[in-house]
This record gives C-alpha cells, sequence and structure tokens, in this order.
C-alpha cells in the first residue's frame, strides 16, 4: 500500500490559521451530515455516491491538518486507495463516457 508523496516542502501553519482550518473542517462535516440525512428520501444511488466523495475530502483534509498542512490553500493529498476509490466514485456518478451507448435506429 504505498501512499501519495506529500507536497513540496510547506512552512507549518500558524496556530491562528490551525484553528480556522478545524472550524471550517467542523462546518464541513456538519454539512456532510445534513446532506446524509437529507439525501435519504432521494431515490438516486448515483446522488448518494457523492457523500462517499465528501467522506474521502474530509479524511484527507483532517490528514493535512494533523501534518501541519493548509488543505485550503495547498491541497489535498490522497491515498492511492482514495484516489481509486474516486475514480470508481465518479463512474458511478457520471457513467463512462467511453463506453458505447445504444442508440435507436436513425429513419431514412
Amino acid at each position: 500500500m504505498t501512499e501519495a508523496p506529500a507536497p513540496k516542502a510547506v512552512s507549518k501553519i500558524d496556530e491562528r490559521r490551525k484553528l480556522e482550518l478545524q472550524n471550517t473542517l467542523n462546518r464541513i462535516s456538519v454539512i456532510a451530515g445534513i446532506f446524509d440525512t437529507r439525501m435519504g428520501t432521494v431515490n438516486c444511488k448515483p446522488f448518494h455516491t457523492i457523500r462517499e466523495m465528501m467522506d474521502i475530502y474530509i479524511a484527507a483534509a483532517i490528514r493535512a491538518l494533523s501534518e501541519g498542512r493548509d488543505y485550503i490553500d495547498t491541497g489535498v493529498v490522497l491515498k492511492d486507495e482514495e484516489r481509486a476509490s474516486l475514480e470508481t466514485l465518479i463512474l458511478k456518478i457520471f457513467g463512462d463516457p467511453g463506453a458505447k451507448k445504444d442508440t435507436p435506429a436513425q429513419k431514412s
């Protein structure tokens, strides 16, 4: 199991910014929870998959913050398995654009 390399050395964030980022993560987590609750009545499996994508981002943001990186300014680093999961989730949501679809026969 390999992990994607961390971004180039970034100066550690100060305590004030760290608190701001933690508060943002808390709000993001609450929104994800509300999304989870509200989508329960939506009968659309691809839409439900968006919640799984949120979890991957939140986990990566938590890791970044615990390592002293600003996940908003520098982005997040995904583990290989997270990246693979995202690719699968994107296909679940949007389908495979490369797949041939049956088209109705054109009328002459």
